[in-house]
């Protein structure tokens, strides 16, 4: 229980509201026997979830953000810990959103590395549609109740899943909702694992050979890549996800997909645009990089900006867009970027 705690109190210290529940609660081992107890009785005390909503600076969409009491994130982590052994044993290799040590970069390397294969012809790109209000609580707490045995475990993990707003879904912005969800998923991943193939029968030699629709897969939460040799071997795949998607886990397609091919047309996943050769920076990631660099060279006191630039020449350094920052002293607008963060902290 403590070590849950201190999981979660793990670069949050300097929140505001953190500071102020550690105020009420100085002694953390006195908290967690409180809470274990809580969990013993049944009886879970947390403030109800406040909702807001939040537009998307890039894609426009318009998201529903439940903002969790103190007391209830650390109730996420004491479950999440808990399911944590069941989490790593079905979450696929190639899930890779919200998962420590993998991410925006394990996709990036992966997909840069695929785009460059003879055998990666085509691709497309899947979209769940409203992933996250729309999967099933029913479907989810039947899968937990075959997956988990410790019954106290399960009847905590419902009562914070019931939380939520609605009759379905799961609650943007929480710590067990994002491994809830990948869990979930999870099950799609298997799926086209397991069935996402044809077999073929030799006509001189009778023999059934077994081949696989799709060449490299990748789930980041509600995006799916499908790489493949052909645009038929991925429409049947298509086809096939989506049936299992709508038929077991309640789920839909967002019915605009295109199959493409790989270089002809950027594979534009996790940020970026991946062709054989080079690798970009999404659209609208790229023009606010550049509105942020240039911004700052005319304002270089301002700390707001500063930490802008500094989160922005991830997404440049991690491309091929060296000759953009050559042109632009892009390198030199950042570490004047850095220089100003760290003196702000020395301050502070």
């Amino acid at each position: 229980m403590r070590e849950s705690i201190e999981r979660f109190l793990k670069g949050k210290r300097s929140r505001r509201d953190v500071n102020e529940f550690l105020s009420r609660h100085p002694d953390l081992d006195s908290l967690s026997r409180q809470i274990a107890d809580e969990i013993g009785r049944g009886e879970y005390r947390f403030a109800p979830i406040r909702y807001f909503r939040r537009v998307e600076p890039i894609s426009g969409k318009i998201r529903l953000i439940g903002r969790e009491s103190i007391r209830h994130q650390i109730y996420d982590y004491v479950c999440g810990t808990a399911l944590m052994p069941l989490f790593r044993a079905k979450v696929g290799r190639w899930q890779t959103a919200s998962i420590p040590g993998r991410g925006i970069a394990d996709a990036r390397r992966a997909i840069k590395r695929w785009a460059r294969e003879p055998s990666s012809k085509v691709f497309v790109k899947l979209d769940v549609r409203k992933c996250y209000p729309s999967i099933s609580r029913e479907v989810l707490k039947r899968l937990l109740s075959r997956d988990v045995g410790d019954r106290q475990l399960l009847d905590l993990t419902f009562h914070l899943i019931d939380q939520y707003a609605g009759d379905d879904g799961l609650n943007i912005g929480s710590y067990l909702s994002q491994w809830l969800a990948n869990y979930y998923l999870s099950y799609a991943y298997h799926f086209c694992e397991r069935h996402l193939s044809k077999e073929r029968v030799n006509r001189r030699t009778g023999e059934t050979a077994t081949r696989r629709l799709v060449t490299h897969l990748l789930f980041y939460m509600d995006d799916i890549l499908l790489v493949g040799r052909s645009k038929r071997d991925l429409t049947i795949a298509v086809k096939r996800i989506r049936a299992y998607l709508h038929d077991t886990l309640r789920l839909e397609i967002h019915p605009t997909w295109n199959i493409k091919h790989v270089g002809a047309e950027p594979i534009d996943m996790v940020g970026f645009t991946f062709y054989p050769d080079h690798t970009g920076v999404r659209a609208g990631i790229f023009l606010r990089a550049r509105r942020s660099f240039r911004r700052y060279a005319r304002n270089p006191t301002s700390l707001r900006l500063a930490y802008r630039c500094a989160s922005y020449y991830g997404w440049l350094k991690n491309s091929d867009s060296i000759q953009y920052r050559r042109r632009n002293n892009v390198d030199q607008i950042v570490r004047r970027a850095r220089n100003t963060v760290a003196a702000s902290r020395k301050k502070g």
